[in-house]
């Protein structure tokens, strides 16, 4: 009978034992993750910094990425195709000079002399028949794209520049997007804004 009873008393000790949980931080992106831990007791501690391999900030350590803490960029290619070489020929129209949307800047012009049949790639060409820029934006894992908003201004040789295109493009991060400028978006852009923008040449 003491035995019996003896027995009992374990048992309950034992289950009793196995009942008791064990705070901890239960998330696996947290530095300090318990995996034995039965339930989070708050006390997770974060690295903040980009989790998305895909930026050029990316750190495999964080675990908490913060509003746009991420910093994206991509290579950007503008030619004009051999219809817009003929286009400003008639025109008289010397270079487009790219700028990017309100920006009063140019970051670089094409003449009427190059003109390809095909779209280059991000390679810069030493005869300077395109224009390749990095743009850079910031975002996070799962809004990483982002919208490049930019103008071509027409230079016939006077000192006023005319908005002759103005083009929104989606990026994405480390690709090199292509951007031919075509003669039918010129024809288009001059037909739906008949009072087109001016500004003068910065020397």
């Amino acid at each position: 009978m003491k035995k019996i009873l003896l027995f009992s008393a374990l048992a309950i000790f034992l289950n009793s034992c196995s009942d008791i949980e064990t705070p901890g931080c239960t998330d696996p992106a947290a530095y300090n993750y318990e995996s034995f831990a039965d339930y989070d007791d708050g006390s997770c501690l974060y690295i903040l910094g980009c989790t998305d391999p895909e930026a050029d900030n990316y750190n495999p350590d964080a675990g908490l990425e913060p509003l746009n803490g991420c910093d994206y960029s991509c290579d950007v290619v503008w030619y004009l195709t051999q219809s817009t070489a003929v286009f400003m020929i008639n025109l008289g129209i010397d270079y487009y000079h790219f700028y990017l949307k309100d920006s009063d800047n140019s970051f670089g012009s094409i003449g009427n002399q190059w003109a390809w049949s095909f779209a280059p790639d991000c390679t810069p060409q030493l005869d300077g028949s395109t224009l390749v820029e990095t743009f850079s934006w910031q975002g996070n894992y799962d809004s990483n794209a982002s919208i490049l908003q930019w103008e071509a201004w027409a230079d016939d040789g006077s000192i006023i520049l005319i908005l002759d295109y103005e083009g929104d493009e989606i990026v994405y991060p480390n690709e090199c997007i292509s951007i031919g400028l075509t003669s039918q978006q010129l024809k288009t852009y001059k037909e739906e804004h008949k009072e087109r923008k001016r500004k003068e040449k910065i020397k």
